[in-house]
């Protein structure tokens, strides 16, 4: 398929653009997606009834797989005929995360495709992590570890205001437990090229600097207007048992689901998402992003109820 020539990711933004305008990068994607719908692959509401399907496929393989993991972990082994069963199951998991990124690269086009006229070229600097932050929100794709895994957009999240040089890329890999270690512990710093994105900037957050937004979630007011609304969309998924639409699992594929911290120190410690196979001291699946940035929340805000914090 290939719509993309870049790193892009779920919300509609590409990334990795220093030399072409915003015409060239969606011409390019214009004709990729018309070439791709010629030929008979599914758009629109056909295309995310397939990706649902798929996801609903791909939630009873985890299950099952899940179930397996439990029984080896009480038992101690599994029988010849349950190790056969584990394995095929992890290869039909793989082949539908690749149909549903398949999904996401059609959806991602879509939305670019019908939002040109709000698309933006951003240089990131230090007026603009925020926007970079706020993309960081929704899966990534186009970017492998040498491993073979994803690799994810981090920054130092101790910092209140985070600056160009404190981003990098962290293999998801450092997620998953194997023995008392990490499954890959690989970082990357980024290029100049990772800087450059295009993407939609009417969001009311892109009109101030990263300093400016940074401030803003310092008043107690705003911080206890936003708690609130995070608040409510945690209910409200919970109650439809719902994840979050732009993030999902690396490992298992599924949608995070919106937690909240028993003891949090403010706004930005209160939140965090979880694969649904997460339990706490290590019983599950162990990937976890903790929202440490306005940027996150008004991302998940924007996304799931149609505003974020402003």
């Amino acid at each position: 398929m290939g719509f993309f020539s870049s790193l892009f990711n779920a919300i509609g933004t590409v990334l990795g653009v220093v030399v072409k305008t915003v015409a060239e990068v969606v011409t390019g994607i214009r004709k990729s997606f018309e070439d791709y719908r010629e030929r008979g692959g599914a758009t629109g509401a056909l295309a995310a009834q397939e990706a649902e399907r798929k996801k609903d496929r791909l939630r009873e393989v985890n299950e099952e797989i899940m179930d397996l993991r439990n029984r080896r972990m009480s038992r101690g082994d599994l029988s010849d005929q349950e190790r056969r069963r584990w394995a095929f199951l992890r290869e039909e998991r793989e082949e539908l995360l690749g149909k549903v990124n398949q999904a996401k690269e059609v959806k991602a086009a879509e939305k670019i495709l019908d939002s040109e006229a709000l698309i933006e070229r951003v240089e990131v600097d230090l007026d603009t992590t925020h926007v970079l932050q706020y993309n960081a929100f929704a899966d990534i794709l186009g970017k492998k570890c040498t491993c073979g895994r994803h690799m994810k957009l981090q920054w130092r999240r101790d910092l209140g205001v985070a600056g160009p040089g404190d981003f990098y890329w962290g293999c998801t890999g450092w997620y998953v437990q194997q023995g008392d270690g990490r499954a890959c512990n690989r970082t990357e710093p980024l290029q100049r090229e990772d800087y450059a994105l295009m993407t939609d900037t009417s969001a009311p957050e892109f009109t101030m600097t990263s300093e400016e937004f940074g401030e803003l979630l310092t008043n107690p007011g705003t911080e206890k207007i936003i708690a609130t609304r995070v608040d409510d969309l945690r209910s409200d998924l919970a109650g439809r048992r719902k994840g979050v639409e732009l993030a999902t699992c690396p490992v298992h594929g599924e949608h995070m689901v919106l937690r909240k911290k028993a003891n949090p120190m403010g706004l930005l410690d209160a939140y965090f998402l979880a694969c649904p196979h997460w339990r706490p001291n290590d019983g599950g699946c162990s990937f976890i992003e903790k929202l440490k940035s306005g940027s996150q929340l008004a991302a998940l805000l924007k996304s799931e109820t149609g505003r974020g914090v402003l």
